[in-house]
């Protein structure tokens, strides 16, 4: 049949107009699938009233589509020619937007065949326009069928005061919501011509919703007619506020109730639990070093809702977190609203450990923001290398992974990242050999190997033919920041300076100032040849940004999306926050994502403002102690948004550590850090450990232990293994040890001992303790002395040979006293006679005695034994001679050296008595010389005599005073 005129061909009629099946309808595409009481997140891309909207979705799957699509239809339709197409009413076609000049999809609203233009609809953004039919092309069959990204949407609950919307009340209302990010509850839907969605909306900034504030503002009112429950949610029983903490009358905005998820990386190791298993393609695990954190939130949870009287009108939304009353124990957990099952109750997911159960409303109730600090525990995981022998797991298959994992301790580690899961090994390293979950499966029948990369299926997406660009952007970019670990010292030059709790450094090691300057010349020559006009910013995402100070192009990533279009972006590398232009952007290929992101976000530990907020003086007081200089920093502190530092700048003639300058200038006050608050459990590495220190052997409970004793006086060669301060450090004597034989019995017996032991997932070591460890590279057990403990790890010095390593809690036992008759061969070690000039333990003096003395041979002098300490002196050997480490201590103004005081003041009393007593014999000798003289000169005068004895008396006095003044000195 031939068609006269194309535009009278009608929504979904092809059966008579043959030139309609080839056309792409609205109605061929899929459906969105969106439902009654849904919340989703959006942002407002169109905005004619609150009667009239537009919302795109926001979630990865749309991101990933918009992309893909921008990308395809770049490269499609670049070099189309203009021709005159005559589309169709309710088709969807490809159309050029008069604003930018870019390709998107459009449904047909109303062709004029005679003055060839046409309205359209652009579906992805919801905005209209009249265009010439010549800018508009047929949709190609290779585009994917996806549904509109964009909903149209009115707010329910509410009609306008006059009759209409006023101006005033769109402008108002368009410049709260337009390109804003928001939270939408879907309350009805409209099936018209175009779909409608009637919606609540929350506004990002206050958290209110839109009909709330319509009508307080006097723009809305209220419908007559029945409410909705919706209207007493947001209302708290009187009742009930008399029993809520001040802490729980606060108002939630509604993105503070989104709890954080736990960030895993491609290679990841870790000690965990299985805590809930669907199937080998669906289970769950925890971090066994976040097992007391997860301890703590559950008795904060039931403290709390303990307090909160149950509320009949609690109506969580789907995708709400709450807090959920578990039946089988009682017990509150949080909690996940994963759908409605009746009226009455509800399916929830428990967010820590994936199991999930249809409760009662009344078994809810709301949670707050402090109870959401800790990020979802229950890591969503898939095995590697397997699939379902049958196709499908069998019950049997997962009875037997229950089986392998339940009760135990697994090491886990991330061998990929899928989109809402993580793939992973599971090996119980808890006995000899190792068990491979994977080769269980494999090896009882139950499954297949798997080789090539596994992704999470997709039942309706269509295969595409897509560019190598809209590849890319389907692999999400990853990259990572430079690391640092607790307790490392590295040399650093600060970059970016907005105040003593806020600024970034360049670390300097090897050369990595070197690779990033060789790769902004490589950017800037990238953003030159190649600029690319079509990347559209998105928060989070890394991208090339022009900075206008030098008219150059870095790495950055989008911080945020202003109204007025343009972004403000972190330059990664350096620090600062700028605002640029849409067209100051490019997408910034994955190879120069190699490279670890340089800016080190930082901040000054031990101090804070005198006031709320750091003065101009604090912070021009700081950029001149840091600008330009090389200073070393040591970590004290490391968390998600930086690390906390100690500065110190050693270019002057002594060590001067930065915030000590600040403190004594007065322009900070000084705060005590947790490390100085709990020196006895200072942090050494990473993993946050416990360090050994004075006086935590006294609280331990376990057997005590001695090492070998030193005579003293006696200087003996040494190798420092440890230090945890200056009244604790531990050393190893080279000597050989006496008892080699008896120590290679010990072995034997130990390994004998700990082997007949079951694994005791309860066994917690403290800092000082003895215990077995099995050691790593040969896996015998030894004696060793917990330096520190994690969760998940311990740090042990092995007592016989001086190693140290950390080791999993499982390779660790206790240790019986009959282990522990022979004296170990480390010893304990003090300084002698060295007194810090804080009073306290520094951190400067440790790490300065670690570059002395730490894993090196030094001189060690016992001067004395004291409960199993040797006070010593220290001397290293160098170019010039022997060196006193306390010495190098005192002449840095660390420390003064007290024993040198004592003999000082000794020196000066003995000199005093010495001067008494010449005095005295002086006299004597006087008083001889005088007799001596009588008796030549009288010796038969009787009289003389008398005289003579009474001088005698005055002799024999002088002499008696004399022998009891030496006799006290």
């Amino acid at each position: 049949m031939e068609v006269k005129n194309e535009g009278d061909c009608s929504l979904g009629v092809t059966k008579e107009i043959t030139v309609c099946a080839d056309k792409t309808m609205f109605s061929d595409l899929r459906p969105l699938q969106l439902r009654k009481t849904m919340e989703i997140k959006g942002t407002v891309t169109e905005f004619k009233h609150p009667s009239d909207f537009y919302v795109q979705l926001y979630s990865s799957e749309v991101i990933e589509y918009m992309n893909q699509l921008s990308a395809s239809l770049k490269e499609i339709y670049a070099n189309a020619q203009e021709e005159d197409y005559v589309p169709v009413k309710g088709e969807v076609c490809v159309a050029k937007y008069s604003v930018d000049q870019t390709w998107n999809r459009v449904i047909i609203q109303d062709v004029d065949v005679l003055q060839k233009k046409a309205q359209v609809l652009y579906i992805d953004y919801g905005n209209e326009e009249i265009i010439p039919v010549n800018r508009i092309h047929q949709l190609t069959r290779n585009i994917d069928l996806f549904p509109p990204c964009a909903i149209k949407c009115f707010v329910a609950s509410v009609i306008p005061a006059e009759g209409n919307w006023s101006n005033d009340c769109i402008k108002t209302i368009k410049s709260l919501l337009m390109e804003q990010y928001c939270f939408i509850k879907i309350v009805d839907i409209l099936k018209e011509e175009v779909v409608t969605f009637a919606v609540d909306v929350m506004l990002p900034n206050s958290g209110k919703l839109l009909d709330h504030v319509l009508v307080e503002m006097g723009y809305g009112l209220i419908p007559k007619g029945p409410n909705s429950k919706k209207q007493s949610e947001d209302q708290c029983d009187p009742e009930d506020a008399g029993k809520m903490t001040a802490e729980n009358k606060i108002v939630v905005d509604r993105s503070d109730l989104i709890p954080k998820v736990l960030t895993l990386n491609i290679g990841d190791e870790f000690c965990g639990v299985v805590s809930h298993i669907q199937t080998p393609e669906d289970f769950f695990c925890q971090k066994l070093q976040n097992g007391h954190k997860l301890a703590e939130l559950q008795a904060s949870l039931s403290e709390y809702c303990g307090r909160v009287s149950p509320r009949s009108d609690f109506y969580p939304t789907i995708g709400d977190i709450c807090c959920a009353q578990f039946s089988e124990d009682d017990q509150w957990y949080r909690a996940s609203v994963l759908a409605y099952a009746s009226e009455e109750s509800v399916l929830v997911g428990y967010v820590d450990y994936g199991n999930f159960e249809i409760l009662s409303l009344k078994r809810l109730c709301s949670i707050t923001p402090k109870l959401l600090e800790l990020p979802m525990q229950a890591i969503k995981c898939v095995l590697a290398g397997v699939k379902p022998s049958l196709g499908i797991w069998t019950p049997e298959a997962v009875c037997l992974m229950k089986k392998i994992v339940q009760n135990k301790i697994i090491t886990v580690k991330v061998t990929d990242k899928l989109e809402n899961s993580s793939l992973v090994e599971l090996v119980d390293k808890s006995v000899t050999p190792s068990v491979r979950v994977t080769q269980v499966l494999i090896d009882a029948g139950f499954a297949v190997g798997e080789k090539g990369i596994v992704t999470d299926k997709s039942s309706d997406t269509k295969e595409a033919s897509v560019p190598l660009g809209a590849e890319a952007k389907l692999n999400p970019p990853v990259w990572t920041w430079v690391g640092l670990a607790i307790d490392q010292t590295v040399d650093v030059v600060v970059c970016m300076i907005y105040s003593p709790g806020e600024f970034y450094c360049h670390v300097l090691k090897e050369d990595a100032l070197q690779k990033l300057n060789d790769l902004n010349k490589s950017l800037a020559e990238y953003c030159q040849q190649k600029l690319s006009k079509d990347f559209k910013a998105e928060i989070g995402q890394p991208c090339c940004a022009f900075f206008a100070g030098d008219g150059s192009w870095y790495r950055a990533v989008v911080k945020e999306i202003v109204p007025n279009g343009n972004v403000r972006v972190h330059f990664v590398d350096y620090g600062n926050i700028e605002e640029v232009t849409a067209d100051e952007l490019q997408m910034l290929p994955t190879k120069f994502l190699k490279l670890p992101f340089q800016g080190v976000q930082c901040w000054l530990v031990d101090i804070q403002p005198r006031n709320k907020h750091w003065t101009k003086e604090a912070i021009a007081r700081f950029q001149t102690c840091v600008a330009g200089i090389k200073l070393q920093a040591r970590v004290v502190e490391v968390t998600e948004n930086g690390v906390g530092i100690e500065l110190t700048d050693l270019s002057t003639s002594y060590p001067r550590i930065i915030s000590d300058v600040l403190i004594d200038e007065h322009l900070v006050l000084k705060t005590n850090s947790p490390q100085k608050d709990l020196l006895k459990s200072r942090p050494v590495n990473k993993h946050d450990l416990q360090s050994d220190g004075p006086g935590c052997q006294a609280n331990s409970s376990a057997v005590q232990w001695r090492t070998i004793e030193l005579p003293v006086n006696k200087t003996v060669q040494a190798r420092i293994l440890e230090i945890i301060n200056p009244n604790l450090f531990y050393a190893l004597p080279n000597e050989m040890p006496e008892d080699q034989e008896k120590l290679c019995m010990l072995t034997a017996k130990l390994l004998e001992h700990c082997n007949a032991q079951e694994s005791q997932s309860s066994y917690r070591p403290r800092a000082g303790d003895a215990c077995c460890a099995k050691y790593t590279n040969d896996d015998f057990w030894y004696r060793a002395i917990v330096l520190g403990t994690s969760d998940a790890e311990v740090k042990v010095l092995y007592a016989d040979y001086g190693n140290i390593e950390t080791l999993p809690l499982c390779r660790v036992r206790p240790i019986s006293a009959s282990h522990l008759e022979l004296p170990v061969q480390i010893i304990k070690c003090s300084f002698e006679g060295l007194m810090e000039l804080n009073g306290s333990c520094s951190q400067l003096i440790i790490e300065l005695l670690k570059n002395f003395m730490l894993n090196q041979n030094v001189m060690l002098s016992v001067k004395g034994v004291v409960k199993n300490v040797h006070t010593v002196s220290v001397e290293k050997c160098s170019g010039n001679g022997a060196v006193s480490i306390a010495d190098k201590l005192v002449m840095y103004g660390l420390a003064k050296n007290i024993t040198s005081k004592k003999q000082t003041t000794s020196y000066k009393e003995k000199m005093y008595r010495m001067n008494c007593c010449c005095v005295e014999l002086q006299k004597q000798v006087e008083k001889h010389e005088q007799i001596l003289l009588f008796l030549l000169n009288n010796p038969t005068n009787q009289n003389k005599f008398i005289e003579m004895k009474k001088l005698l008396k005055k002799a024999v006095s002088w002499r008696n005073t004399y022998e009891t003044g030496n006799s006290e000195g």
